[in-house]
């Protein structure tokens, strides 16, 4: 009997992550029946079945998951080998397809995208802003990024950057009106600036001081969906802003806002880009992952 390849090793593992032949094949670029008769290949060679097949799921059987489970790491470990031995940066091409809010886009941009396109010309990104924090294993992108307290379960994820802190500012005119509010709770009695999501829910401003944790539905007759235009209502005193520290950097600097709250707004882990555990990594996104590494 034929011993399993590379290739239906890696087959396998991709069904097992997926938990879906359709998905696994999608990804795989081969056809459903094709990928079937690998798995059922394998488990005549190992004289064991490995997945439990209905026509809504598929999940492991104990073997499944001890093969799975060792299987892994070693492919993992393999893909890196392989790429450190034949890694020719002349030579390197294809597109990396990258999720992420807006800020995390720019700071990508600014950041990491200028020596990586020196290093690596030939290969192509595909960035897309999408604060709905998409399934990317779903969706078909090769990498996320998030903020590091919203990072999924099964990811390898990296940090990208330093951290972040969000502030509370307002206008003086806004605090000649208004006195400052002292805690959380008294921005209740405020006009405050609010952030709409892009699952349409209204952002609940979250404030840390001394182990102590508060989330403040704010109230106000404004809500928007860009930092910017929050950062531009709050110097026309139109109530108080919560957004991260450096879209509001340069406002501070020249007087138009004031923080507000300060004790209450600790730095929070910064963003992260993460990937599937379980999934080959391409040679290109290994390469960026490498030109993050070295940024950091």
């Amino acid at each position: 009997m034929k011993k399993p390849s590379l290739n239906d090793l890696g087959a396998f593992r991709e069904v097992a992550h997926q938990r879906s032949f359709s998905k696994a094949a999608d990804h795989l670029g081969v056809s459903r029946s094709a990928l079937s008769h690998v798995i059922k290949g394998l488990e005549a060679y190992l004289g064991s079945q490995l997945l439990r097949r209905t026509t809504r799921s598929v999940s492991l059987t104990p073997a499944g998951e001890h093969l799975f489970s060792g299987l892994s790491p070693i492919l993992s470990d393999l893909d890196k080998l392989l790429f450190e031995t034949g890694h020719d940066k002349e030579h390197l091409f294809g597109e990396i397809r990258i999720n992420g809010s807006e800020s995390a886009i720019a700071y990508l941009l600014e950041k990491i995208v200028p020596t990586f396109r020196e290093h690596y010309p030939s290969i192509k990104l595909d960035l897309v802003c999408d604060g709905e924090l998409s399934d990317i294993t779903q969706d078909g992108f090769d990498a996320g990024i998030r903020l590091g307290e919203s990072l999924l379960k099964d990811m390898i994820a990296i940090p990208l950057g330093p951290k972040i802190r969000f502030i509370a500012v307002a206008s003086p005119q806004y605090l000649n009106q208004y006195p400052a509010p002292i805690t959380p709770i008294e921005l209740n009695k405020h006009h405050c600036i609010r952030q709409r999501l892009p699952s349409g829910k209204r952002y609940h401003w979250e404030f840390f001081k001394d182990e102590q944790s508060v989330s403040v539905d704010v109230p106000g007759y404004i809500s928007l969906d860009n930092n910017n235009l929050i950062i531009n209502a709050a110097t026309q005193g139109m109530g108080v802003a919560f957004v991260p520290e450096n879209y509001a950097k340069e406002q501070i600097a020249s007087g138009n806002l004031i923080k507000v709250l300060e004790d209450w707004c600790p730095e929070e882990p910064g963003f992260h880009i993460y990937f599937p555990r379980y999934r080959h990594m391409s040679k290109s996104l290994r390469a960026f992952i490498d030109v993050i590494k070295e940024h950091n």
